[in-house]
């Protein structure tokens, strides 16, 4: 029988794992090659620092939206 803690102890583990792999993901998949540097903030979004006026790729700011699209899903698990 598997008591209550272990099922919050595995969702745990896996919100760990899904936000590894998605940050992952972000960084040597998606933004690989780019300019910018992206950090991951206390929350586990993801944020562009750029210098003033520089222009940001679309594809660079996209990708950034759906990694924290992905982080606030993971976290209403």
């Amino acid at each position: 029988m598997i008591k209550p803690r272990d099922s919050i102890i595995k969702l745990r583990k896996l919100k760990q794992i899904r936000r590894k792999n998605l940050e992952k993901n972000l960084l040597d998949v998606q933004l690989k090659g780019q300019d910018h540097y992206v950090f991951i903030k206390e929350n586990g979004k993801a944020q562009v620092v750029f210098k003033d006026g520089e222009w940001i790729a679309e594809h660079i700011r996209t990708a950034i939206l759906k990694f924290n699209n992905e982080v606030d899903r993971i976290d209403k698990l």
